[in-house]
């Protein structure tokens, strides 16, 4: 298995550990907390199983994606977590918001790059 390969394993197995520890949380506890920090937490559980869905795909695809079909799907996903993060600063723990900052940082790195490589195989 590729670097690439493994590291998308290693991130849906943290994402699937950290979606379980929530879920137990609010199913433990969810007699106490206010509503706004449950409503986050399920928000957070609908963005985990988003990328664990998008993790799955991946990992599974024959890597028969064309580069251009990479650069939609990167550009998309950072369009939606840009605007997420833009609805929701407010109700997003900084170290969070810090992570997700580095992750579009990487996207957008990603995108250059792989649009370096399609306009530099066109001509």
């Amino acid at each position: 298995m590729d670097d690439n390969k493994e590291q998308q394993v290693d991130n849906l197995m943290n994402l699937v550990e950290k979606h379980t520890r929530t879920e137990r949380h609010l199913e433990q506890y969810s007699h106490i907390g206010s509503e706004e920090n449950k409503n986050r937490a399920r928000e957070k559980q609908d963005v985990r199983e988003q990328e664990m869905d998008n993790l799955k795909s991946k990992i599974v695809s024959d890597n028969n994606e064309s580069k251009y079909d990479q650069v939609q799907n990167l550009t998309n996903k950072y369009r939606s977590t840009q605007a997420y993060m833009e609805d929701n600063q407010d109700h997003i723990p900084y170290e969070n918001l810090q992570n997700m900052q580095r992750k579009q940082d990487n996207r957008k790195t990603q995108i250059e790059n792989l649009s370096k490589n399609i306009h530099g195989e066109n001509n």
